[in-house]
């Protein structure tokens, strides 16, 4: 048994006090445990349920509070003095402190179920002078929602609960992560409702009212927009044929031909031809996209910017997959390389750099060989993988496909963005010529 747990059985309400007040000054304890525990301990009726709620909920309230002062007190005059020498000087500041007013309030009462966010949500209110009042009545009724939880599925599962524990902290953490992408959508369509609201009106009207105008460049974005939805139908069959372990009869398959076709003299050129997924190799491709966006000198700043998403997004984006399938999967017989991360990137940065080569290329001819030499450098790469180095084809084949569908969309987005901007350079045109 852990010291936390020793001090719990002996001093009880007073230990666990202590113990939630401390966290959320930022002392980093296991509370979960310890709540799960004293919920264990009530179902045995070794401590009195309503007592445990309400001294876990009366310390995390303090704890809160003094974590709110603290950064009320000290904050303000630190960021003031030194915010500059990290990009969060006074405006930005002041700029923080309207968002977090505005959306803050209801982010309180989810960020105490993140460990590390909740060490640092109060303090962050307390820096932006977050009215106390607000402050307090949704961040008490997250610390007795988070305490709550703990303490009832321990009561609850009662002697079940080591059993279940992982399982519940598992789903718990991905339900809060969901809930923080949803809170976030709706914050950046909330903030942008305007501009979202006229550019679909302008889509609208130039789609059904203007028919016949801009016909390229609208058949273009529906062949993308057809390809993103086929990309995420076939990445969602495959999360199911993978979760339902159906992909063993593919990889043997694709193992025998790749070892057929592939003969032993090739298998020193295949482990080159694998080096194409090193970082030395794709930051190549990106100073090669670079460099290809600014010399076709058109909507340069905006591919540029789509550059900078495609990479920290797809980056993020593949961390993030793998993280969720890791966290879920932790424990089975499953492949925990599903998607291939190597694949993935590769797809997504060579995937954006021969879209900037085709989209301003006018012969087609050039642009059906450079489609056919990417072709060819992802099956080089794939028998590189499978035969060199051991991937399992399935996983290498799900990150082509989840790399495609970040790449889709970002082109998606992008050529959304510049036909948006061409429609309103005519709607000013016309205003100009009325």
């Amino acid at each position: 048994m852990s010291v936390l747990d020793q001090l719990l059985n002996e001093y009880g309400y007073l230990t666990l006090f202590f113990a939630l007040m401390l966290e959320l000054v930022c002392v980093p304890i296991p509370n979960e445990a310890l709540l799960s525990y004293v919920g264990i301990l009530s179902f045995h009726g070794q401590m009195n349920l309503f007592l445990s709620l309400c001294s876990s909920g009366a310390g995390g309230m303090i704890g809160a509070t003094i974590s709110y002062w603290i950064g009320y007190k000290l904050g303000v005059p630190f960021f003031r003095k030194y915010g500059r020498y990290i990009h969060m000087g006074q405006e930005k500041m002041e700029h923080i402190s309207k968002w977090y007013q505005k959306y803050g309030k209801v982010l309180l009462i989810f960020s105490f179920f993140v460990p590390g966010i909740r060490h640092i949500a109060s303090i962050i209110s307390g820096v932006i002078r977050l009215p106390f009042k607000s402050f307090s009545v949704f961040a008490y009724i997250g610390v007795f929602l988070w305490t709550g939880t703990f303490i009832s599925l321990g009561y609850v599962l009662g002697p079940e609960w080591d059993k279940y524990q992982v399982e519940i902290k598992k789903w718990l953490v991905l339900a809060s992560v969901l809930l923080a992408l949803v809170l976030l959508c709706y914050i950046v369509i909330r903030t942008n409702r305007r501009y979202i609201k006229e550019s679909l009106l302008l889509l609208f009207q130039a789609t059904f009212k203007r028919y016949k105008s801009f016909l390229k460049i609208k058949l273009f974005i529906f062949l993308i927009l057809a390809a993103f939805i086929s990309l995420i139908t076939l990445m969602a069959g495959m999360i199911q044929d993978f979760l339902s372990n159906e992909f063993v009869p593919f990889d043997k398959v694709s193992r025998r031909i790749v070892s057929f076709i592939v003969d032993n003299q090739w298998q020193q050129a295949l482990q080159h031809v694998y080096g194409l997924s090193s970082w030395s190799t794709l930051s190549v491709i990106i100073i090669l996209t670079a460099v290809t966006i600014l010399l076709n000198n058109r909507d340069k700043w905006l591919e540029l910017l789509f550059l900078g998403l495609t990479l920290s997004g797809g980056f993020i984006f593949a961390n993030g997959v793998r993280w969720l399938f890791h966290f879920i999967l932790t424990g089975t017989y499953m492949s925990l390389d599903f998607p291939n991360k190597k694949s993935m990137m590769l797809l997504i940065l060579l995937g954006y750099f021969l879209m900037m080569l085709v989209r301003h290329q006018k012969k087609y001819m050039i642009s059906m060989s450079e489609l056919f030499f990417f072709l060819i450098v992802l099956l080089a790469y794939t028998a590189s993988a499978i035969s060199a180095f051991g991937i399992t084809p399935s996983d290498l084949v799900a990150g082509y496909v989840f790399g495609a569908v970040w790449v889709s969309g970002l082109i998606l987005s992008l050529e959304l963005f510049r036909f948006l901007s061409l429609l309103k350079k005519n709607f000013s045109n016309d205003e100009v010529h009325h």
